[in-house]
């Protein structure tokens, strides 16, 4: 498919076959963008990836890792979901690794599998570092034409700062493989201009309140993840950067994407353009009022089932 057919497919009302790749434990985004793809009726969610990290959370990349992997276990059971199965995924970032090298993992190998069984594209929307994604094209370049990765990350090409974002600076070798070997790349940036990239999209207090019910799944989405974020904290505000990856394909009408030859993530987080290069699918922004509205009512209808 060519990257105009992929958006003509996400437009269309055909249920998508999608991989999650999320670094769960890192954030409460994650979660909430796990139980909007469960919750979409546009997708079917084929399983979950944990994804490595290191911050003050964990104690390295691979304890990172595992500590997402069980927060996937841990969601998927809070939603009815556990038939969904949960990967476990590479525990060093290629980063750290000679080029061309890869992690192989359980991640690794499902996202080869699937790709080489389905007879249609296979989405991996990718929330976190591109570390399994990459690994899995390293490993097998031949999978590149049956899958098209959503990748939240980096920062818009216009932003006054870093390209990087988190997720780049956890892998930052994974992130400029995915932007150069011309596998189908929808980039959904983090920071940017005001009004652009998934920085738009917000979670506080007085929306949170729209996730509805009684029982201990509601409550772990409604309150317990924001007293995790904001313990004890009557006001705050947190970015929901990763809904936007199902977003994109549960309402593409709140996008404003376009075809655009790959930006040349440098080694030093500047951007930098050569009109030459494979074409990628970019997000200039999104309408967060839209997205976050389907995100609730997606999160609502799986709660009540």
């Amino acid at each position: 498919m060519t990257l105009n057919e992929i958006l003509e497919d996400i437009r269309s009302d055909r249920v998508k076959k999608v991989i999650m790749d999320c670094d769960a434990y890192n954030d409460i985004d994650d979660q909430y963008a796990i139980a909007f793809a469960l919750g979409s009726n546009r997708m079917e969610v084929l399983g979950v990836n944990a994804v490595l990290f290191n911050n003050y959370r964990c104690n390295g990349f691979a304890d990172g890792m595992k500590r997402s992997y069980d927060e996937i276990v841990k969601v998927l059971k809070f939603l009815g979901k556990d038939d969904v199965p949960a990967y476990l995924g590479c525990d060093t970032p290629l980063t750290q690794l000679e080029e061309g090298e890869w992690v192989d993992c359980p991640a690794v190998q499902n996202i080869i599998k699937l790709a080489h069984e389905s007879d249609e594209m296979i989405y991996i929307i990718a929330t976190g570092a591109a570390t399994n994604v990459s690994s899995a094209i390293i490993a097998d370049s031949t999978i590149k034409d049956n899958i098209c990765v959503i990748w939240v990350g980096c920062n818009c090409i216009d932003f006054d700062g870093p390209a990087g974002d988190f997720n780049v600076g956890q892998d930052h070798y994974a992130g400029r493989f995915l932007l150069n070997c011309g596998v189908n790349l929808i980039l959904l940036p983090a920071m940017g201009p005001e009004g652009c990239g998934t920085q738009t999209l917000i979670g506080n207090p007085e929306n949170i309140v729209q996730i509805k019910g009684d029982s201990a799944t509601a409550k772990f989405f409604r309150e317990d993840l924001p007293e995790l974020a904001y313990p004890g904290q009557k006001e705050w505000t947190h970015h929901l950067w990763d809904i936007a990856g199902p977003g994109l394909i549960h309402c593409p009408e709140a996008y404003d994407v376009s075809i655009m030859a790959a930006p040349r993530l440098r080694g030093d987080d500047v951007w930098s353009f050569d009109p030459g290069r494979h074409d990628i699918v970019y997000m200039h922004k999104l309408d967060p009022d839209k997205v976050t509205y389907d995100f609730f009512e997606a999160i609502n209808a799986l709660i009540a089932q």
